[in-house]
């Protein structure tokens, strides 16, 4: 009797230290409870995620390169890296032209016999559900930051209509405005 293949997850981070590291945390804690994951990057941005990795060897980087849109510098791959807040627009246009280096990455995990049980993916990339849709895979989406921030988010946007002209909003049991 063969040994079972462990669990595997792939997780793929906007391309933004503050989104990355937690899921960085995130892929740590799966891998101690046995689960293999695979975390998707760009060359640049694989220096600071393999620095993050050390006595993790469930964890693997895959490396995909990151695509070239006009007016972005070359080796811009990192929000850190952006010159001018006007070139956000470019380089949220290059992380959407990853999509078919990921299913590359993803058909191949699926004809070597080690498919992802599920795919965790930052909100900014939101072509990533299409792509878990035509491979019939889980996605979890990541947030990047803290569940209170997310509740008091998704609450005033639900409420959008209800916030009075003084910018204030009161999330119940939360925070009053004097």
């Amino acid at each position: 009797m063969g040994s079972e293949s462990p669990l595997h997850i792939v997780v793929i981070p906007y391309l933004s230290q503050g989104h990355t590291i937690p899921l960085i945390d995130l892929s740590k804690l799966l891998s101690h409870r046995g689960i293999k994951v695979t975390i998707i990057t760009t060359p640049t941005n694989s220096q600071h995620i393999l620095s993050r990795l050390s006595k993790t060897p469930q964890i693997s980087p895959q490396i995909i390169s990151f695509p070239r849109v006009e007016g972005l510098p070359e080796g811009v791959e990192n929000t850190a890296d952006i010159p001018s807040a006007d070139l956000f627009l470019p380089f949220v246009l290059a992380t959407k032209k990853m999509k078919q280096p990921f299913e590359n990455i993803l058909r191949e995990m699926f004809e070597t016999g080690c498919p992802p049980i599920c795919i965790i993916s930052d909100f900014f990339l939101s072509w990533t559900m299409e792509t878990c849709r035509k491979f019939n895979v889980p996605r979890l989406v990541s947030h990047g930051m803290g569940v209170l921030p997310q509740v008091i988010v998704k609450s005033a946007f639900s409420e959008a209509d209800h916030i009075g002209a003084v910018g204030c909003y009161i999330v119940p049991g939360v925070y009053r405005c004097q």
